[in-house]
Formats: structure tokens, C-alpha cells, sequence
């Protein structure tokens, strides 16, 4: 029998319906972990229940329940016409549906960020993040459609010290925030897709070279497909809605806008409970803001979460937008990165997760920040 990990398309509401099945699974699965088979998996739906099963990983074969719902390997579980077989403490016929509980997810955050682009002429720029994301059910359409609704917002402080590469206000430091919201669906048992479309806010003070505050928004979408309990394959990408332009002293008007690109992703989940990768690779937009050939020419990077307990997960970011230029000032100047490493922090036992797939109302994409928000100007900074 085949089983299906899944999320759909969230722009087409409505197409599939979602099951309902509640457990704290976090908890389950720091129990188990710890060799307690005693607890009652009566509220975990199927998925949940094999995942709970292969965190005996040192055997290879499923933890017993004294409440009767665990099965021995190869019979179907208690309520269900799911068989499982093991392969090094790992369900390989897992049915990796998104863990359908809590209703409402928070977690809170604070990191370490460094990054670079071309408003800050080859210089970079290190602070302190900290922000929220929140992911939600949306009542009667979560329940017909299975689409969740999530928002986040972070705030940091760079260059504490002040700057000497900016042109003005060089005794300030830079503030920067993100504002992210929008919708998303996760994998059910029902189909393998996986999407969320969600719109990102840049804003900012004593911003680059010119130490200017543009607002800047862009859209950020994600299309996937889980080919297995523990992999998923997929497409995310950016375009820009709205740049702005302002009147710099002594330079004349510059405008900034978001960089649009478009990027193919492998997201691996390394067992039950545990953590989660990311990597892509994608292209940039080949046409930018001066009209002389395009910023980059191609994209990287690499996500990872790993909870630590129930509550508390390290998390960490890496890109890199290699720039068309070749080696040298110019090159120096035009590529971008960012790197981003931190805690996230959950006021209930959400950290962990069964699948690939997830919790179910946890928010899929994460609050923007300088790695999934890349910024073109017409007024590069060479200095001499």
C-alpha cells in the first residue's frame, strides 16, 4: 500500500480537505526518547504514532505503548491499515502527514546576523536580531482547505559602534526591520504538495553607503513535493512590488528594489524529533536598476534548525549571490551574502516535529531577513 506525505498548492483553496487528528507530539517524542513507552498515543493520528516508534533508533525497531497502539513491526496500527517496516530505527513506509496540533504556533527568536550587498560597497555589516513568527489555523477554511494563516516580524541593530565607511551619520548604527505575512499549507496524508505565498517589508535606517531609510516590499512564494517522510523537493522564489526612490545630497536620486530570483531547494529531515536542512541553488534576475547587464549570476545557500529540547531549537542561515563581475573591485562589490545564527524559542512544547512535513499551523516560511531579501541600487558606491 502506498502512503502519502503531502501539502497542496495554496493558491487553489479548497481542492482537499484535512484531517483533524490533536496531540502535543513533541512531548510524546521527548518521552519515548527517554524510554518511556507508557504514554497514551490515542490522540496522535497515524503518522505521528510511527514517528513516535522510530526514535529507538539504537535497535531498529518500534518502541511498545502499554496503552495497546503500537504495533510489532510489520502489523497495521490500532485504528489504522498502516503497516511499517524498519530500516535503522526509521520507518521507510511512513505516512508523513504534518503533526495536526497545537491550533496556534509562536516561536520567538534573537541571533547573530552578518551581511552584505551592494549598498554597502564592500563593506559588511553585524548585529543582534530578535522578532516572532506566529502560524495559525484559520478557523472553517483550515478545516475544508487545510490553508494556515502566519505572521512574524523581526527588528535588529548593526554597527553599534558606528560606522567609517558611510557618508553620513557615521556615529549611528543601522536599524533594520521585517514585516512577513501570508498563507501556507502543509503535507497532509492526503496529497504531496506543499506551498505558501507570503509578502515581505523591508525597513530601514541609516541604510548603506548613503546611510539613507528606504522601504522596500517583495513578494515570496514556495512550491513542493515530498518524495518521501524524510525529503522533500521543491521551487521558492522572489519578485519585487514595491522599490523606492529617494533624493541623496550631493549624489541625486537613488532608488533601491528588491532583487527577484528564483531558486530549486532539498529540504531532509534527519529523524523523527530532530533536525531539519535545507539547501538551494537558484538564479537571480539578469537585468538590473544601472541597464548594464545583471548583479549576479547564480545563488546558494543553506538553512538548518535543530531543537535542542521541546521548547528551545538553534537555528542557522548561509547565501551567497556570486556576482557577474568578474574578480576584483567591482566584483568585491556587487556580490552579497548573509549569515544568520540564533535561538528560537516556544512558550508551548513545539520544537519538534515527526516528518519533513512539519507541524501542521507552524508558519512554513520564515520572518525575511538580508538572505531572503536581496536589494539593487542604480548608485553603486566605488570608493577610490
Amino acid at each position: 500500500m502506498r502512503y502519502r506525505c503531502a501539502a497542496w498548492l495554496v493558491m487553489i483553496a479548497g481542492f482537499l480537505g484535512v484531517g483533524s487528528a490533536c496531540a502535543q507530539t513533541s512531548d510524546l517524542i521527548g518521552n519515548i526518547a527517554a524510554g518511556d513507552a507508557t504514554t497514551d498515543f490515542s490522540c496522535v493520528s497515524a503518522a505521528n504514532m510511527i514517528g513516535r516508534q522510530s526514535a529507538d533508533s539504537s535497535t531498529g525497531t518500534p518502541l511498545s505503548s502499554n496503552a495497546g497502539n503500537v504495533q510489532p513491526v510489520g502489523a497495521p496500527l490500532a485504528g489504522s491499515d498502516v503497516g511499517v517496516q524498519y530500516i535503522d530505527g526509521r520507518s521507510c513506509d511512513l505516512p508523513a502527514g504534518c503533526d495536526d496540533c497545537p491550533n496556534h504556533v509562536l516561536m520567538a527568536f534573537v541571533s547573530y546576523d552578518s551581511f552584505k550587498g551592494i549598498s554597502d560597497g564592500g563593506w559588511q555589516n553585524n548585529g543582534i536580531v530578535t522578532g516572532f513568527n506566529f502560524g495559525t489555523r484559520l478557523g472553517e477554511l483550515s478545516e475544508l482547505t487545510g490553508i494556515g494563516f502566519q505572521i512574524g516580524a523581526s527588528v535588529g541593530v548593526f554597527n553599534w559602534s558606528g560606522t567609517d565607511y558611510r557618508l553620513d551619520d557615521q556615529n549611528l548604527a543601522q536599524t533594520q526591520g521585517f514585516f512577513t505575512f501570508g498563507l501556507f499549507r502543509r503535507a497532509t496524508d492526503t496529497s504531496r504538495w506543499t506551498a505558501a505565498i507570503v509578502s515581505d517589508t523591508m525597513y530601514n535606517n541609516n541604510y548603506g553607503i548613503f546611510a539613507q531609510n528606504p522601504m522596500l516590499m517583495q513578494m515570496r512564494g514556495q512550491l513542493g513535493y515530498c518524495i518521501s517522510p524524510w525529503n522533500e523537493i521543491g521551487i521558492w522564489g522572489t519578485w519585487r512590488s514595491f522599490g523606492q526612490t529617494l533624493l541623496v545630497p550631493t549624489v541625486g536620486p537613488t532608488t533601491w528594489q528588491a532583487v527577484q530570483q528564483l531558486n530549486v531547494y532539498l529540504h531532509h529531515k534527519w529523524q523523527a524529533g530532530g533536525p531539519d536542512t535545507w539547501f538551494w541553488i537558484g538564479r537571480p534576475e539578469q537585468s538590473r536598476l544601472t541597464r548594464d547587464g545583471s548583479l549576479g549570476d547564480y545563488l546558494a545557500g543553506a538553512s538548518a534548525t535543530a531543537p535542542l529540547n521541546d521548547r528551545v531549537s538553534l537555528f542557522a542561515l548561509a547565501t551567497y549571490m556570486h556576482p557577474s563581475a568578474a574578480p576584483g573591485a567591482l566584483g568585491s562589490i556587487e556580490d552579497a551574502w548573509n549569515f544568520t545564527i540564533g535561538l528560537a524559542f516556544f512558550p508551548k512544547p513545539n520544537a519538534r516535529s515527526s516528518t519533513v512535513a512539519g507541524r501542521c499551523w507552524m508558519p512554513l516560511m520564515p520572518v525575511a531577513n538580508n538572505g531572503y531579501f536581496l536589494v539593487d541600487t542604480n548608485r553603486p558606491f566605488f570608493p577610490n
